[in-house]
């Protein structure tokens, strides 16, 4: 069997978009409904967006609260807060497929056909055509639960993402922002000529497909930060993991298990990635007739990895 060769990448990465705060002057005229509906549907967007997207300080502000002080309640006793003494303040970011929520589908792109008529009483091998096509590789990815921290800036992480065929590619998220980030790459694929054998008196046709492969799934996403915590009634300062200990509502934050001095908020992305590394030809015998959607008279099957 010859060998099939192929240009192809295998590394996808998403592209990050930041968002930015424009500035715009008023017509003194009134504004038509078509930019009243523009308007309505930018604050919508921005509304879903800051909804998805939340300050892990703020979700700290509030554990921290829940931490008892001795006292009366209601006599304006402060509470514990964020301190960036002993600790500082930091964040690493991670992420994980949640390989057991993929769902992967087969989308074959056809590349070329053969007919081979054999008028010989003995069996016969001819070769397919070579065929080359452009395929385009897509991937998309979006958080749809995720953070900012004010002295973080934009936050980003690569996912490794390991498809059925163990080729490895890369899901890259900004945590900040819930925007649905795509890139698309397009390369030639190119199947080498492959050898038939065709039985005696028979007329056989081959179909040659790219298998490409879409999986669509979840990530988790993890934000672990460091910092400290101040006691309101003495100079006691603490790291939030251990802050974390004391409260009566966590406000879902959970122990860094990486760190005990840290707390870890988790978001959520999704992603839908394509892909391929096969190609497949389907050898029909068609001698009865011209092969239909219906025919089951395929008598091989072959696949052949792109390498």
């Amino acid at each position: 069997m010859k060998k099939t060769t192929a240009m192809k990448s295998i590394l996808v990465m998403s592209t990050i978009v930041s968002l930015g705060t424009g500035l715009a002057v008023a017509s003194p005229s009134v504004a038509s409904a078509d930019e009243i509906q523009r308007s309505t549907l930018n604050e919508t967007s921005h509304m879903k967006s800051e909804s998805a997207i939340q300050n892990v300080n703020t979700t700290i502000d509030e554990m921290l609260r829940t931490i008892p002080v001795p006292g009366i309640p209601g006599l304006g006793q402060k509470p514990w807060s964020r301190t960036t003494s002993i600790y500082g303040n930091s964040m690493d970011v991670s992420g994980i497929n949640i390989n057991e929520t993929n769902v992967t589908k087969i989308i074959p792109v056809f590349l070329g056909s053969n007919t081979f008529v054999n008028t010989t009483s003995q069996e016969q091998t001819y070769n397919t055509s070579t065929f080359s096509q452009a395929i385009t590789n897509t991937t998309t990815t979006t958080t749809t639960h995720g953070f900012k921290e004010s002295t973080a800036g934009k936050v980003k992480v690569g996912i490794p993402f390991i498809g059925e065929t163990e080729i490895t590619q890369t899901l890259e998220y900004n945590f900040t922002n819930s925007n649905a980030n795509t890139k698309s790459e397009t390369n030639t694929i190119t199947a080498s000529a492959q050898p038939v054998k065709v039985p005696a008196n028979k007329i056989y046709k081959t179909e040659v497909y790219f298998e490409k492969k879409q999986t669509s799934g979840n990530v988790e996403l993890y934000a672990d930060i460091l910092t400290g915590a101040q006691n309101p009634k003495s100079s006691e300062i603490i790291s939030i993991g251990s802050a974390l200990d004391r409260a009566n509502n966590k406000n879902g934050l959970t122990k860094s298990p990486t760190d005990p001095n840290r707390v870890r908020s988790k978001g959520t992305g999704t992603f839908t990635i394509e892909y391929g590394t096969n190609l497949v030809v389907k050898t029909y015998d068609i001698t009865s007739g011209a092969r239909t959607t219906d025919s089951t008279t395929l008598v091989n099957t072959q696949v052949i990895p792109l390498h």
